[in-house]
């Protein structure tokens, strides 16, 4: 039995599984079972696999007869359902590793016990020799140990790093005992979760801070590469992560962390997100934010670090306020007045909803005056009767908007 399992990926990668692979049977720790799972790919993949196979007897063909939906998950658990080793490792099936990589890292988890190692990496484009630090890279210049014990606050700080799998070792056994495998269902990103399982188990995680793979983005076909629906489909993800934690009894622990998780896909997911997406992305979030109150967000977005950007976006999703929401993917975070308020709620909410605000504004308006109360205003140089006047405009503007709306529609 050799000592340390690496489960390779591909799907249509024929391109670039070739170079993978040698970066992987030339390891200088070479006492390994290399398992390439190929999920169906409908190029020559299959038949690079094989080749490589006829001259490596430690690699292992799993070939998937058809395409699995999602991402990764159905071909990495095959991986680590076919795997004997007491190690395992991972290894998308278009990146590159050093060759000491896994050696570096089996070392590390054994030399203290450890049930996970990580290391660094670097993403590169396709055709481009630029190597580029990930979002995480931050978070190394906070680490001084060689190894942590997971504490509540050492957990926190590794579930915010990069949830990337083929950048850590894990003990099999370990996986095996709390029975941990990728979720599989109609979406990408499978990687999250996984992360979460492990790190709110594992007992302690070897760290080598040295960059020891290099992750391809860019490639046509990638999942980081999409730019439409099938990214929401990452906030499925939080059910799933959600439903761990109950069942473990740790979401009270953990549940900040987990929103701040959620608001930081948010954030980078809004920037892809085109107009005529923005109903649907903030339909699937209101469902996320649905488990959290406004003091659940608070503390999210200060353990997060979160900036302004996160925090509109966030109180919006809370307050149900889809026109707040696109105001703040619009970029117009600053105070407006009524006219323009009303403008955004008329055209993201419709002439209702937008009446209802105006309505119950102008009566919270009206209340002030008459109690003998201060009326606040909206924006320096706007009285309360202009502002009131400027409500009644717009209130009276509503209803003609909404019969030629609905003559439109016969």
């Amino acid at each position: 039995m050799a000592e340390l399992s690496i489960i390779v990926t591909s799907y249509n990668i024929e391109n670039y599984i070739g170079e993978c692979l040698d970066s992987i049977v030339n390891q200088t720790f070479a006492d390994t079972e290399i398992i390439v799972v190929d999920d169906g790919s409908t190029d020559s993949s299959p038949d690079i696999i094989r080749e490589y196979a006829e001259r490596d007897e430690r690699i292992v063909p799993v070939l998937l007869g058809t395409n699995s939906p999602g991402g990764v998950a159905t071909a990495a658990n095959a991986g680590l359902d076919r795997a004997t080793s007491p190690w395992v490792g991972f290894a998308d099936g278009d990146d590159l590793f050093e060759l000491d990589a896994f050696g570096r890292l089996l070392e590390a988890a054994r030399t203290y016990d450890a049930d996970l190692a990580m290391c660094n990496y670097r993403d590169f484009s396709d055709g481009s020799e630029e190597r580029m630090a990930p979002a995480d890279e931050k978070r190394w210049a906070d680490l001084d140990q060689d190894v942590y014990t997971l504490t509540e606050e050492n957990r926190r700080r590794f579930l915010r790093f990069v949830a990337v799998p083929w950048r850590k070792l894990y003990r099999r056994s370990f996986l095996e005992e709390h029975h941990i495998r990728f979720p599989v269902g109609d979406y990408f990103f499978e990687d999250n979760p996984f992360h979460w399982f492990c790190l709110v188990q594992a007992n302690k995680i070897a760290v080598v801070p040295d960059v020891l793979c290099y992750h391809r983005v860019a490639r046509a076909g990638q999942t980081m590469q999409t730019a439409d629906a099938r990214l929401f489909k990452i906030f499925q993800h939080h059910e799933t992560i959600y439903r761990f934690l109950e069942s473990i009894s740790r979401l009270d622990l953990y549940k900040t962390t987990l929103l701040s998780w959620v608001i930081s896909q948010m954030e980078w997911i809004s920037r892809r997100t085109p107009l005529q997406l923005r109903r649907q992305f903030f339909d699937v979030l209101r469902q996320v934010f649905a488990h959290y109150t406004m003091t659940d967000v608070n503390r999210a977005l200060t353990e997060g670090s979160k900036g302004t950007y996160a925090r509109h976006l966030s109180e919006a999703l809370i307050k149900n306020n889809f026109a707040g929401f696109n105001q703040t993917l619009d970029g117009n975070t600053k105070k407006q007045n009524p006219v323009m308020r009303g403008w955004y709620h008329l055209r993201y909410s419709g002439p209702k909803r937008t009446a209802q605000i105006t309505a119950k504004y102008a009566k919270q308006q009206i209340e002030r005056r008459t109690s003998g109360r201060k009326a606040p205003v909206v924006q320096r140089g706007v009285s309360n009767e202009q502002l009131l006047f400027a409500l009644a405009v717009l209130d009276q503007r509503l209803d003609s908007i909404e019969r030629q709306l609905r003559e439109r529609r016969r």
